[in-house]
């Protein structure tokens, strides 16, 4: 797996995972990038994901490459791209023996009692950036 994806996960395939083609379902494949999501947060930045994670997810993109199997031993690489004012963004690659998937997300940082976006808070950005070994500024021109 590339440097670009300093955090990893490894994701068992469970027999529950497959569908009728005999392999991982689409939906499935969303909640492995969601497993390693929070793996990265919660070992990267010591959030917690049980009712006190401040973000919601604004979107969610996949590119599906090859199927995955019972058999394949999935690893999913994780990074953020950049850090906005309220959003964060990341992506993912998942592999085996081959290329599977490569996925990008967009997380909004979210106060649950003001019901609205909120900035991210600086002790991430420096998180972030200090494993990411680089400036996570958001690029100019992006949305």
């Amino acid at each position: 797996m590339s440097d670009d994806f300093r955090h990893r996960t490894r994701i068992e395939v469970r027999f529950r995972d497959i569908d009728s083609f005999g392999h991982v379902n689409n939906a499935v494949i969303a909640s492995f990038v969601e497993q390693a999501r929070i793996r990265y947060l919660r070992d990267v930045a010591g959030v917690d994901p049980v009712g006190k994670m401040p973000l919601i997810l604004g979107m969610l993109q996949i590119d599906y490459l090859s199927p995955i199997f019972l058999e394949d031993e999935v690893q999913v690489g994780s990074r953020i791209d950049w850090i906005g004012t309220t959003s964060i963004a990341m992506s993912h690659l998942l592999e085996a023996d081959r290329e599977l998937a490569r996925s990008s997300s967009v997380l909004v940082a979210y106060d649950y009692d003001k019901a609205r976006p909120m900035p991210v808070p600086d002790a991430w950005r420096s998180v972030f950036a200090a494993h990411e070994g680089r400036s996570l500024e958001r690029p100019q021109g992006d949305a």
